[in-house]
């Protein structure tokens, strides 16, 4: 046993079980079947109880349970982290088991509840892993005003977290988030984070009810549901899958108490990686370009590769990817190019290069769970005509075919054909010379219906099924881009898009506002779960914007350095002078390329915007800060002020020396706030040093 975990104790006398680390201690009421979570920062979670609903229609809850007891031998250490189990017994119920993972050293415990059938087959399609009781309750920050953050699913349908306050939840109807949530103040940014690190089995649901402004309410259930027939965020349009088993287990879930709940997220985001690694890619992260702002369907040979020729003739040279691999990627419709088109465009990509060793690579694009044609009867590629299309699309319970989402059919990842299907199209892939996988609509492999595969009991579980097969067949050979793609189950990715599909104007839909905010409050998903992928860049659409398209053109760069550099350009390259000319001026800064290639995240200087981007983000550099601030006014200038203490405490007492990085331009300097004035859709690069 290790030192750190030989000191957390557990201990069961008299009417309480306690286990307790440096940081935290439970409180289990034996004569009640309830749980606190008491942290030594005084944050409190009292009243926990874990319930599971079965399918015969029993309710199950730890209070209704006649003996809690510490199960004997049952703890066990492993990296540290001590596992304990608290059995409920009663006679006629299968006993409910709740396990707790504890580090000594770590403000955070996991808890999950497993149903134990004694031999006999349960099954269940909602199990609590811990709900607040009737008079449960959440401490945070006491006088605080808490907020708490909405987590969309996935990145589909333009979709927004939203980080909201307690008082403005209605009393009737319950806030929802998908996999984890946020409970803090933004003022002293103290908080709990709570979420699912195993995402194996269940789609996991959090949901939080509030009356006067105080929590009252609190479940963290595997299951998420849907009505029949009624769309969820998960686009599921059939209950959640039954789990079944002599055993069932919940989602195991975190709980952390953090001074700071940006450090709580990346704690979350740590811990989902060691039980799930993350799928590492070796290089750099990628430049290069994506046909599908520029062209869309009209994509054509000389499109792709008059595209690859500017990026070598011009942008490389000016700081585009230099001395790195650039990758030219079709995107959808790259059937318009056909297989002589096709194989000669690859040749051409490949062999072109710069004499600073820049690389050229080629990518493209697939969708492996969603099918475009009605035609029911198409064989399926790569199956020697064993199966056709309406064998492994996803049914529903009653065997008719789920309907579309997006326009396309979802495919079922468990039925043998759909397998041999990505089998071959990746062989097809590498054979062809392609080294970046754009792979869309992966929420499609998600969905809950009946699937073919009787040991597949969720959507969760086909997912998880597909993408390995995915993986398996790219063998590292290839990079790995989700578009379209649940935030959970990670690991399967190189690289994952931050939000939907994002334009180049500043404010309103599919705008660099609106991919920001995925930015502000999913920024720790950087590194932890995937490359962070702020989508294709496009720096302007509209003709008659002129020299605004420059400005928000700018904006929408500096949004992708934010999010960790990676930068897929998508303007009209090959044959429109304005995109061209535009493209030009706005990556012509090797500053600003430096620090993309650095690859690292920018954090949200604050966390109570709402369903809004936050105007400043930071990230410390090996001298002090950079600071990107933007204004999402199309119209209006906008003074920023970020007091530094927000940045740094100690930074707030200092002189601090102010750059343009943006501008290569040196500012006044600064002391207690830093004042940033901004043009109508501008955003600057500020760099941050204490004065020596």
């Amino acid at each position: 046993m290790s030192p750190l975990a030989a000191q957390v104790s557990a201990a069961s006398r008299g009417d309480e079980i306690t286990v307790e680390s440096k940081l935290l201690a439970v409180h289990y009421h034996k004569q009640t079947g309830l749980m606190d979570i008491a942290w030594q920062d005084g944050h409190r979670i009292s009243g926990i109880e874990s319930a599971v609903e079965l399918v015969d229609g029993r309710k199950l809850a730890t209070p209704d349970y006649a003996t809690h007891a510490l199960a004997p031998h049952a703890a066990s250490a492993k990296n540290g982290v001590m596992e304990f189990t608290i059995a409920s017994r009663a006679d006629g119920k299968p006993a409910l088991l709740q396990h707790l993972w504890i580090s000594n050293d770590k403000p955070w415990l996991s808890i999950s509840l497993e149903l134990d059938g004694d031999a006999s087959r349960v099954g269940t399609r909602h199990i609590d892993a811990l709900r607040l009781a009737k008079d449960g309750d959440v401490n945070v920050k006491e006088g605080a005003e808490l907020r708490v953050l909405h987590v969309p699913y996935d990145n589909d349908m333009w979709f927004r977290y939203d980080s909201e306050p307690v008082k403005s939840i209605a009393s009737d109807k319950a806030f929802t988030s998908n996999e984890v949530t946020a409970i803090y103040d933004n003022t002293s940014r103290e908080g709990l984070v709570l979420g699912s690190i195993d995402h194996d089995v269940w789609k996991t649901a959090i949901e939080i009810n509030a009356e006067s402004g105080q929590i009252r309410g609190l479940d963290l259930y595997g299951g998420i549901s849907s009505p029949t027939g009624v769309r969820t965020d998960t686009h599921d349009t059939v209950p959640h899958g039954v789990v079944s088993g002599t055993r069932v287990t919940s989602p195991r879930i975190f709980i952390g108490s953090f001074i700071d709940w940006r450090a709580g997220l990346e704690a979350y985001g740590e811990a989902n990686a060691a039980v799930h690694a993350p799928l590492r890619w070796a290089g750099p992260v990628p430049m290069g370009w994506n046909s599908w702002a520029a062209y869309a369907d009209k994509i054509s040979y000389d499109r792709y590769l008059g595209a690859a020729s500017y990026l070598h003739d011009t942008l490389v040279p000016q700081g585009f990817g230099k001395g790195r691999v650039v990758y030219v990627n079709l995107d959808a419709f790259w059937s318009r190019l056909d297989a002589v088109q096709l194989a000669d465009a690859v040749e051409t990509i490949k062999g072109m290069s710069a004499p600073d060793g820049t690389r050229f690579a080629p990518g493209i694009y697939w969708t492996p769970f969603a099918y475009w044609s009605d035609d029911l009867d198409a064989w399926v590629e790569g199956t020697h005509k064993k199966y056709r299309y309406r064998d492994i699309l996803l049914k529903a319970p009653d065997g008719s075919l789920l309907p579309k989402v997006d326009g396309g059919r979802p495919i079922d990842p468990s039925h043998p054909g759909s397998k041999e299907r990505i089998r071959f199209t990746m062989q097809q892939f590498e054979k062809m010379g392609f080294e970046y996988l754009k792979i869309d609509f992966l929420s499609h492999g998600a969905l809950e219906g009946k699937h073919f595969d009787p040991a597949v009991q969720t959507g969760t579980q086909a997912y998880n099924m597909g993408m390995q097969e995915v993986v398996r067949a790219a063998a590292g050979k290839m990079f790995l881009s989700l578009s379209i793609a649940p935030l959970f189950p990670s690991g399967y990715g190189n690289a994952r898009r931050l939000s939907c599909d994002t334009k180049g104007h500043i404010d309103g839909d599919q705008s660099t506002e609106y991919m920001l905010n995925s930015l502000t409050y999913g920024w720790w998903t950087s590194g932890n779960l995937y490359i962070a992928d702020p989508d294709h860049v496009v720096l302007g659409e509209k003709a008659d914007l002129g020299a605004r398209n420059a400005t928000e053109g700018r904006s929408r760069f500096l949004s992708a350095i934010v999010s960790g550099g990676m930068i897929l350009d998508s303007s009209r390259l090959a044959d429109d002078p304005q995109g061209r000319e535009l493209a030009k001026q706005v990556y012509d800064n090797p500053r600003l390329f430096a620090v993309a290639a650095e690859g690292k995240v920018f954090r949200p200087v604050e966390g109570d915007t709402g369903d809004h981007a936050a105007s400043a983000f930071v990230r410390q550099t090996a001298t002090g800060y950079y600071l990107a601030v933007f204004n999402y006014d199309a119209k209006q200038a906008k003074t920023i002020q970020v007091p530094l203490e927000r940045i740094s405490a100690g930074l707030g007492k200092e002189n601090v020396t102010v750059t343009d990085v943006s501008g290569n331009k040196s500012l006044p300097s600064a002391q207690g706030t830093v004042v940033v004035q901004l043009d109508p859709g501008e955003s600057k690069l500020i760099e941050l040093r204490p004065a020596k």
